[in-house]
C-alpha cells in the first residue's frame, strides 16, 4: 500500500490557450479503487497520462508506483482475444 500525491500539477496542451488542469492537489492510497467520470474532453485520459509519466506538467506527482494503462500496445496481426490474452496475462513472454 502507497500514497500517490498529486501536488499543484498544472497542464496545457502545447499550442492551447486553455488549460486542462491548473493547481490540482489530491492523494490517494493505491489500494483503493477508484474510477475517473466525466465528459468527454475534461482531462481523464490526460490525467492518467500524466501519472505514467508520458506527459509533463507543473507541479509533482510523488509515488513510489509504475502506472499501467489501456489502451496496451499490442500487434496488428493478432486477433482480439490474443492480443487481450497478451495484455492480461503475457504468458508467452514469461516463458
Amino acid at each position: 500500500m502507497s500514497i500517490i500525491q498529486v501536488q499543484h500539477l498544472s497542464f496545457t496542451y502545447p499550442g492551447s490557450f486553455v488549460p486542462v488542469f491548473t493547481d490540482l492537489s489530491f492523494h490517494m492510497d493505491s489500494s483503493w479503487r477508484l474510477g475517473l467520470v466525466g465528459r468527454n474532453g475534461r482531462g481523464k485520459t490526460t490525467l492518467l497520462r500524466l501519472l505514467a509519466g508520458e506527459l509533463k506538467g507543473a507541479g509533482q506527482i510523488v509515488t513510489p508506483l509504475r502506472f499501467d494503462r489501456f489502451p496496451f500496445e499490442w500487434p496488428e496481426s493478432g486477433s482480439a482475444l490474443t492480443c487481450l490474452r497478451l495484455a492480461i496475462a503475457p504468458f508467452d513472454r514469461w516463458e
